[in-house]
């Protein structure tokens, strides 16, 4: 299971208008290939370090930064991939100073997006090897870029039903799909994929109602899971399942620890 699991630290060392602009993006990729149809945002996490020497414009709620920052730009970039290509981050993305949607990242300090899992607006079309950047946008045209990051597009090598989730909006499939010695559970709906977690290869999944509203239940063999509809997430579960929500939690920690240490310094220095 370890094996489906890759951490790429990515350096941004971009320059030009945004002189005092750096920082580094650490991209979590829960693993390294994605099937027709999968929506990428389930696939990965980040954390944003400020490194320059000025504040940096983030979205407050991770739905706003989905749509309005975060982009998957495939490589290599095209010189008129600019923001009005990216379903309306140029007109409502101007960033002025006040805006009560977005905070400045101050110097020094790392932010993270959790609980829920990105929303991707345009990604990379669908191929054996899909190259892009995973990149911030901070508006007049400037992109905070990571390094390449490559996702092989895949064929399955079998696909499971193994149950079916029921609410207001209609019902959709959750799914068991195995590729190479991997095997994830997926939410299926609409011709689309969103992956949840990794599973065992061999054990019996069952999945059952959980509280009679948009949690369920769902048993890899013997090790229980709560599942939330309509996210794609785990909010229980053990961190081989929960992988997602295991680095989350650990990331999250991490920033708070190192922030608590930049914002000491920062005031032994004012003293």
């Amino acid at each position: 299971m370890r094996k489906m699991m890759l951490t790429a630290t990515l350096g941004l060392l971009q320059m030009s208008a945004f002189a005092e602009t750096n920082a580094l993006i650490e991209v979590k990729l829960f693993k390294e290939w994605v099937i027709k149809g999968e929506e990428f945002g389930g696939n990965f996490n980040l954390a944003i370090k400020n490194t320059g020497t000025a504040p940096i414009p983030l979205a407050k709620k991770r739905v706003y930064f989905s749509s309005w920052q975060l982009a998957m730009r495939p490589l290599p970039h095209k010189p008129d991939y600019s923001e009005s290509e990216l379903h309306g981050k140029g007109d409502r993305l101007t960033i002025p100073k006040g805006n009560e949607h977005f905070f400045e990242l101050p110097v020094g300090e790392t932010h993270m997006y959790e609980a829920l899992k990105f929303l991707i607006d345009k990604q990379p079309p669908f191929s054996e090897e899909m190259r892009f950047t995973v990149s911030v946008y901070l508006g007049n045209g400037f992109w905070l870029d990571s390094e390449p990051m490559m996702l092989k597009g895949v064929a399955p090598e079998s696909e499971e039903k193994v149950g079916v989730i029921t609410d207001i909006n209609g019902s959709h499939d959750l799914v068991a799909v195995t590729y190479k010695g991997e095997r994830w559970l997926y939410s299926k709906g609409g011709g689309y994929y969103f992956s949840v977690c990794p599973l065992s290869l061999t054990n019996e999944i069952r999945v059952e109602p959980h509280d009679g509203k948009r949690l369920y239940k769902i048993w890899d063999g013997d090790k229980p899971m709560i599942y939330q509809d309509g996210q794609s997430i785990l909010t229980e579960g053990p961190d081989e399942n929960d992988v997602f929500g295991k680095w989350t939690r650990e990331r999250k920690q991490r920033a708070e620890a190192d922030n608590a240490e930049v914002r000491r310094k920062k005031a032994e220095a004012e003293k």
